[in-house]
């Protein structure tokens, strides 16, 4: 069985383009992950910098699509749980990706 994305660990300083709900949730900005990746995932973590724990963590509960500069792009709703997360994930970019 292959392993699919579990985890997904974005920089996103500031709460760019972050809504917090008000309920316990909040919505990402616009990322460009594939569409098997935006499946699986279960959680997602904001971090300000790939050496800090995460501000804003937890759950997926949807996934939406919206095109942001001519691309598909998407946006998780998150439930909130607390619990900072250290970066998850290899690459040199602005997204990690936990595997399991």
């Amino acid at each position: 069985m292959a392993e699919r994305v579990v985890e997904m660990h974005f920089v996103c300083r500031d709460d760019l383009n972050v809504t917090d709900l008000g309920d316990g949730t909040f919505e990402t900005g616009v990322w460009y992950v594939s569409a098997e990746a935006a499946r699986t995932v279960r959680m997602v973590a904001l971090h300000q910098d790939k050496n800090t724990p995460s501000y804003r963590q937890g759950q997926v509960i949807r996934r939406t699509t919206t095109v942001y500069e001519g691309k598909v792009r998407y946006v998780f709703r998150v439930r909130e749980d607390g619990r900072p997360r250290a970066w998850g994930g290899g690459g040199s970019g602005e997204k990690g990706y936990v595997y399991g």
